[in-house]
């Protein structure tokens, strides 16, 4: 007997091809659900021993190329562990959350090309289920939106740090993936917003993108890029409670986009709207065509 290997190592290795026959060599990436439940099956076929550890189970798969990379995303919410048979990019390691995640707000503006800045969060959503039965919808009034947009922000505190990153896992409404769109980025295949969806995105939530002077610019580079109508479009099959297409005509008005492009959101502005919350008066103005506050620096 091989004094330096344990009994447990040497079962394994004698059954190696058994064991390593669990495995699929197209298979991307393991969760450990799946890793446990093939550990379990070994020993269930007596290819292991039921004493030998998970963790030995592992060390003769790591030492077998099975897979090379541990990767562990641990949110407040969740914790999503992968083991990758090749060492994956950051944002393929972050999509593997779920097929259905996709990279949103200040992440899908990186993408996009359009900010000069380099975020450090990166913005990850996915999206609710769809509701079983369609409520209808809430006859808005001024007082509600006075008292929703004079308080804070609720912003995600669903955050995890990876490498010199921050990542926040948000939920976004059920959309039926409305403007997200499948590409390569870093040589990795992921889901991101089209450049209509992402504008909505950071319209609605300005604090995932820097805020709205950022916000702002945003709509400035993406001047001679974004079709108006499609984003239109998409906003009216979104249908928001709040008004946010006053907002979308305030950047576009102040991005310096054309009159025709102004007036597809210029209609319905019974309401007082605010481009984001907690604005305070005396820092703010009003636009009289928007019928909406928007912070002075703007």
């Amino acid at each position: 007997m091989n004094k330096n290997k344990s009994t447990t190592q040497l079962k394994m290795e004698k059954n190696k091809e058994n064991i390593l026959s669990f495995f699929n060599e197209k298979v991307e990436f393991y969760k450990i659900r799946e890793l446990r439940k093939i550990y379990n099956e070994c020993i269930d076929k007596k290819y292991i021993y039921s004493v030998t550890t998970f963790t030995a189970f592992q060390k003769f798969l790591i030492h077998n190329n099975v897979y090379k990379e541990k990767f562990i995303l641990e949110f407040p919410s969740k914790t999503y562990t992968r083991y990758f048979v090749e060492k994956p990019s950051l944002y393929r390691a972050i999509q593997t959350i779920s097929p259905n995640a996709y990279f949103s707000h200040y992440s899908a503006v990186e993408y996009h090309n359009l900010t000069n800045n380099i975020p450090k969060t990166i913005f990850i959503s996915l999206e609710k289920s769809k509701p079983l039965k369609e409520l209808p919808k809430k006859q808005l009034i001024q007082e509600e939106i006075n008292r929703a947009f004079y308080m804070s922000p609720r912003i995600s505190k669903n955050l995890t740090i990876k490498d010199i990153y921050s990542i926040n896992l948000l939920q976004s409404k059920y959309s039926n993936k409305l403007g997200i769109i499948e590409t390569n980025y870093n040589n990795a295949k992921i889901n991101i917003t089209n450049i209509e969806r992402t504008l909505i995105d950071i319209t609605v939530s300005p604090y995932y993108c820097g805020g709205c002077f950022e916000v702002l610019n945003v709509y400035k580079k993406a001047r001679g890029r974004v079709n108006i109508q499609k984003l239109y479009d998409m906003l009216i099959k979104l249908d928001y409670i709040y008004p946010h297409h006053q907002v979308i005509g305030f950047y576009l008005e102040k991005a310096g986009f054309k009159e025709a492009d102004l007036q597809l959101f210029d209609h319905n502005k019974e309401l007082r709207f605010f481009v984001q919350r907690e604005l305070k008066e005396k820092e703010r103005k009003y636009s009289e065509r928007w019928n909406l506050y928007y912070p002075e620096f703007l």
